[in-house]
């Protein structure tokens, strides 16, 4: 789940989501009316990029589920599954087709002013690989907020991963979505990420440093009221110098992308 860190009803697998690429805030705060809702997000990407790290640089599908319940004062809370298949064998020569990573997460989210708040938990679950046992499996908590106006969206996000490194990762960016009519929506968005020098050891270096600069633009095309497809384009930059040395994933800068089907009920 990997993307993953912002508050729009399409996030899922655009911007972050918080069962995407990168986690965000999700949902409103408040809503007129209780009530559940269900989101289903179906990505194809060209790659598989989370907070600098290059995971699969060869195509990706990456299918999304969230659950919410929408409560009238105390916001939306809620339960998602996120699942990683690659679709070569790229990834440390797992078989095409092969399911390695399934996620999960609970968040709650609520409104207070012009502001979007989230805290919540991810569970990262690695599956076995050619026989292999699993690896890597952690946990962390985080909070993300972000401010809504008409000129531009800034959001930030600090997660705690308290299973394997014990350290602590912060993202913070600018996003700006614009309505073409009533059905296409165009967007852009740009984001930094940094670490402690527990978590950096994720990109092989103990120092505490800048991890990932992130610039993406998408689009969302609104086919019903509740079926949509978008289609992304991003580019990722690994900042820390020691860590590009030492990086032990794919890539330290790439150009990816993908296109995605959305439902939202």
């Amino acid at each position: 789940m990997r993307n993953g860190v912002l508050a729009a009803a399409l996030w899922i697998g655009l911007a972050g989501g918080a069962l995407s690429q990168e986690a965000a805030p999700v949902a409103v705060g408040e809503a007129e009316t209780a009530g559940f809702s269900f989101g289903l997000t179906l990505d194809l990407f060209s790659a598989y990029v989370w907070r600098g790290c290059v995971y699969n640089d060869e195509p990706v599908f990456q299918p999304a589920a969230t659950l919410a319940y929408a409560t009238e004062r105390y916001g939306t809370f809620g339960l998602g599954l996120w699942g990683n298949l690659d679709l070569t064998d790229r990834n440390r020569k797992v078989s095409g087709g092969s399911f390695n990573e399934v996620d999960y997460s609970l968040f709650h989210a609520f409104d207070v002013g012009g502001f979007t708040l989230e805290w919540g938990h991810f569970g990262y679950t690695f599956l076995k690989a050619n026989g292999r046992d699993s690896y890597g499996n952690t946990k962390e908590v985080y909070l993300s907020v972000s401010h809504n106006n008409d000129l531009v969206t800034p959001f930030a996000s600090l997660a705690y991963d308290y299973d394997l490194l014990d350290g602590f990762y912060f993202n913070a960016g600018l996003n700006k979505e614009v309505a073409l009519g009533d059905q296409l929506a165009l967007g852009a968005e740009v984001s930094v990420g940094a670490g402690d020098d527990d978590y950096m050891t994720y990109m092989g270096v103990d120092e505490p440093g800048l991890m990932d600069f992130n610039f993406s633009v998408y689009a969302i095309y609104a086919l019903t009221d509740t079926l949509s497809v978008s289609a992304k384009l991003a580019w990722m930059s690994l900042l820390d110098g020691d860590a590009r040395d030492a990086e032990p994933y794919r890539d330290e800068d790439l150009l990816w992308g993908g296109v995605s089907l959305n439902l939202a009920l």
